[in-house]
């Protein structure tokens, strides 16, 4: 009996180790691992995408875009947040470009004079040829400045506060994506408006 009982509790112990774990809020299974965000993930999938997603995985997913610039207007209270919602975009778009046009070489990293960081690999689209990816985080004077700087190569996001809008939602025009989150207090969760407008436009291209 005891030999019975063992082997059946070997049996439980390897099935528990081999089920799948539950995934909570703030994770998405993608490119083949667990990504863990920022916001809850039910509610980033509510957000208003304008005017729609289609619109903004083809200026992200476009194979001729070489930088995208993270902008935002500083605010002496806000510019923490801005900082958490770059790291968190350019962090989650390596994953994705390197998912979408990556060949099997690994990603090489640097940074140039004015600051940027970019990626450089082979593309499985366009054979033995580099592709270059890069991110720079671009302070503002105002929400014009960023179609100013937009252009089909180039897109902006535009990060924007409490001080800035009273909306929580992305929007698209003209190579600018817009993402707003109009509350930043964080009582009784763990992230803020502008988290869900984030992590809304990176669910899009995950999608």
């Amino acid at each position: 009996m005891k030999k019975i009982f063992c082997l059946m509790l070997i049996v439980i112990l390897t099935l528990g180790c081999l089920a799948p774990r539950e995934r909570t809020p703030y994770e998405k299974y993608y490119a083949g691992d667990i990504r863990h965000f920022r916001a809850n993930l039910k509610e980033a999938e509510k957000i208003l995408v304008y005017p729609d997603e289609l619109t903004l995985k083809n200026i992200f997913l476009d194979p001729e875009v070489k930088k995208i610039y993270i902008s935002f207007i500083p605010n002496e209270t806000e510019n923490s947040f801005y900082f958490a919602s770059t790291f968190e975009i350019t962090n989650k778009l390596t994953i994705i470009f390197r998912y979408n046009f990556q060949g099997e070489n690994y990603i090489d990293i640097y940074s140039t004079e004015d600051g940027s960081t970019c990626l450089v690999f082979y593309s499985r689209e366009i054979g033995d040829v580099l592709m270059e990816k890069c991110f720079k985080s671009l302070p503002l004077n105002s929400t014009s400045d960023a179609f100013q700087i937009a252009k089909r190569t180039e897109p902006v996001i535009l990060l924007l506060g409490p001080s800035q809008t009273n909306s929580t939602m992305v929007s698209i025009r003209d190579y600018v994506i817009t993402a707003e989150g109009r509350d930043f207090s964080e009582v009784d969760r763990t992230y803020t408006d502008l988290d869900l407008s984030v992590d809304k436009i990176l669910l899009v291209l995950m999608d």
